[in-house]
């Protein structure tokens, strides 16, 4: 019989080695990841202190997934929005066919963006105060200071602007026809988003009919059962790869039933 001792000697080695590790991880600084923090503003923050929380609401809630800041690269920039690098002296008028000065041009380009649109650029940007961003009164006015800041001066103070109206607009109804599923898709800002070529991403997945396949496969779903979650229930399944939260969660309800099933159609019988 052999002794203990002979069993014991091959796996000393492996203990030494497992116990390094242990004692490696544990010497790390250990770190808790938090939700980032509701910040605190109030109505005695002057223009240039509600600016500097404004500078990290548009970072904190995804604003910069769509718009960029490059000084001196024009208004349209690297982004799928316009960019806000110099927004206050380029728009210290206001725009034609918007308001006429630059608070209240960025007052509606926040709580209406498709009033005016910049020339180029899809009517894809939700209300500030929807989703994604989700901001409240007080953080808009930040916002705004902070974009005033961008070539000019903070100059708003909380009660200043206007606060959003109360009731929720009734979703837009979407004119195009069922029988023409590539202009519905065009006429609600897919393209903005999505392209429909292989391999093209754009601020969210390739539409084109592989990709598709491919992630109906993955999550053991029809293709046509996929297309229609991910209009009406976007945030059933997002992937890891890009940005969350940022697709519209309404067209259920702007949608009639004739439109889904065209637009569904559409996209589960492309052809790659």
């Amino acid at each position: 019989m052999r002794s203990i001792a002979a069993y014991a000697a091959p796996a000393l080695p492996a203990a030494v080695v497992v116990g390094f590790f242990v004692w490696f991880a544990n010497w790390i600084p250990q770190t808790r990841w938090q939700a980032p923090q509701k910040l605190a503003i109030s109505e005695a923050m002057t223009p240039a202190e509600l600016g500097a929380l404004g500078a990290t609401l548009v970072r904190q809630r995804g604003c910069l997934t769509c718009h960029t800041i490059e000084p001196g690269a024009g208004v349209k920039g690297g982004g799928r929005g316009p960019n806000l690098a110099d927004v206050a002296s380029r728009r210290a008028r206001g725009a034609e066919g918007a308001p006429g000065n630059l608070v209240e041009y960025l007052v509606q380009s926040l709580y209406e963006p498709g009033a005016y649109l910049v020339e180029g650029f899809a009517n894809i940007m939700p209300p500030s105060t929807a989703a994604p961003a989700k901001l409240g009164y007080e953080e808009v006015v930040a916002v705004v200071n902070y974009l005033q800041s961008l070539g000019g001066r903070s100059s708003v103070k909380i009660g200043d602007i206007a606060r959003p109206s109360g009731a929720a607009a009734a979703p837009a109804p979407v004119t195009a026809a069922a029988s023409d599923p590539k202009a519905l898709f065009d006429s609600l800002g897919c393209a903005g988003c999505h392209s429909l070529e292989a391999g093209k991403n754009v601020l969210g997945p390739s539409l084109d009919a592989a990709a598709l396949a491919k992630a109906a496969a993955a999550r053991k779903m029809s293709l046509e059962a996929l297309v229609l979650e991910a209009i009406v229930d976007p945030k059933a399944y997002e992937a890891k790869e890009f940005p969350a939260g940022v697709m519209p969660q309404d067209y259920g309800a702007k949608l009639t039933g004739a439109q889904l099933r065209s637009l569904v159609e559409y996209l589960a019988g492309r052809k790659s």
